[in-house]
């Protein structure tokens, strides 16, 4: 089962969304999906490499120009 699990495209995509929802401080939207997909295809393309996702999600304008809550801190 780990195996297959492994191979699972669906699961990479999962694994993409919750790293987004971690590094965001936020769930996605639907106008997030270009980000995701970016995401998702550079973790992909590299081997699933963690640097790989995270410089796509760190380098997008969603969290270059994300609101911070001021109240939170």
């Amino acid at each position: 089962m780990i195996d297959k699990l492994a191979r699972s495209e669906r699961v990479e995509q999962v694994f993409v969304r919750h790293v987004f929802r971690f590094w965001m401080g936020r769930n996605e939207t639907i106008n997030d999906a270009p980000i995701l997909q970016d995401a998702y295809r550079a973790y992909r393309d590299n081997g699933g490499s963690m640097k790989a996702l995270l410089t796509s999600l760190l380098t997008s304008d969603a969290f270059l120009y994300r609101k911070v809550d001021r109240a939170a801190k």
